[in-house]
């Protein structure tokens, strides 16, 4: 069995360093040649560009 999915939520005020977490956490991913289980989502476009990720509604 696989084990379950982990979701994890970055949230925060301006400057707090959430891009720079989530740039940890892919970091990490890619280094693991795990790069195709992350899925980043943010609420804007903006957002989700920055992270490199899709656009959640």
């Amino acid at each position: 069995n696989a084990p379950p999915p982990l979701w994890m939520i970055v949230h925060g005020e301006g400057g707090t360093g959430k891009l720079k977490v989530i740039q940890t956490i892919t970091s990490y991913f890619h280094t693991c040649r795990a790069s195709g289980l992350l899925l980043k989502a943010a609420y804007t476009g903006i957002a989700a560009s920055l992270i490199d990720g899709k656009t959640t509604h």
